[in-house]
Formats: structure tokens, C-alpha cells, sequence
């Protein structure tokens, strides 16, 4: 492992580990996620809670955190799709076990959605398609969210 490659995946795990949806309903609507619903720091807690208003962006932002470190990081690297696969990790380690927040943080679907689509975007469109349709006719996010993970490997050997 390279010097650039070891700072790259620390600055992933950093990345990874920003607790957007605590922040967003922080300073944004005046609530510590922990304590509400759920008390769960996933986005799926902040849209019931605070609607999709706040759950909107913070998907974007979660998604943006595991996209990064694959599409950004991993080509200054210079490690090829192992090392880029393994720096969206490094950001869905930090998403999950943030830094920042005692190790606690959100189930890490929107910050892998976000590698996912970095490492093989038309599998990442056949998973959302799983996964939207699944959460529009069941109504549950970790079905869908379940489903999703299920597709990606299929849709990365067929296509």
C-alpha cells in the first residue's frame, strides 16, 4: 500500500464519517435525530422526521461521499478498481462507524449508492430501479434497500 493510497483511504473514512443528516436536523430543524424516531442518523429517519425537504439533500450529500473517494480519490491513487472499490469502503466504514459521532451513524445505503454508481453506473441504475420500485409497492426502505444490494452483483455480471 502506497502513501498516497493509506492518506486517500484516511481521507475517505473522514469524508465517509461527516454526519449530514444530524447536522441537517440540527441546525436546520432544531432536532438531535438521536433522540427522535428511530434515533437512527439515516436519511429514512430525517425524511420522518422533518420530511423530504431535509432528506433530499442529505441523500445527495450521502451518496456524494461514497461517489468521491471512487471517482476522485481513487484515480489519484493510482490503484486501479480494487483500490477504488476499496476506498468507497473506506467511506461506508466511516458513514456507518463515524469518527464524529461516537462510531454511530447512519445503515451506509445512500454513502454505497453513491460508490456503487462510481464503480459501475448501469448497475447502479438497474439496483435504483429495484429499489424504487420495491419501496413504491412495499413501502419499506430497507426492503428495498435489501433488494437493491441483492441486484448489484447480478446486474454487474450481466452487464
Amino acid at each position: 500500500m502506497t502513501g498516497t493510497f493509506a492518506v486517500l483511504a484516511v481521507a475517505s473514512y473522514l469524508l465517509g464519517s461527516i454526519p449530514t443528516s444530524l447536522l441537517a436536523a440540527r441546525y436546520g430543524g432544531g432536532v438531535d435525530l438521536r433522540k427522535v424516531g428511530s434515533q437512527n442518523l439515516g436519511a429514512t429517519n430525517l425524511f420522518r422526521v422533518l420530511g423530504w425537504r431535509y432528506a433530499i439533500p442529505v441523500v445527495i450529500l450521502d451518496a456524494a461521499k461514497g461517489a468521491i473517494p471512487v471517482l476522485l480519490f481513487a484515480p489519484m491513487a493510482g490503484t486501479g478498481p480494487v483500490g477504488a472499490m476499496a476506498l468507497g469502503v473506506a467511506a461506508i466504514i466511516g458513514h456507518v462507524f463515524s469518527v464524529f459521532v461516537r462510531f454511530k451513524g447512519g445503515k451506509g445505503v445512500a454513502t454505497s449508492a453513491g460508490a456503487v454508481l462510481g464503480l459501475a453506473p448501469l448497475a447502479f441504475l438497474v439496483t435504483l430501479a429495484v429499489f424504487a420500485i420495491t419501496v413504491r409497492l412495499s413501502r419499506y426502505v430497507s426492503l428495498g434497500s435489501i433488494l437493491g444490494a441483492l441486484t448489484f452483483p447480478i446486474a454487474v455480471r450481466i452487464l
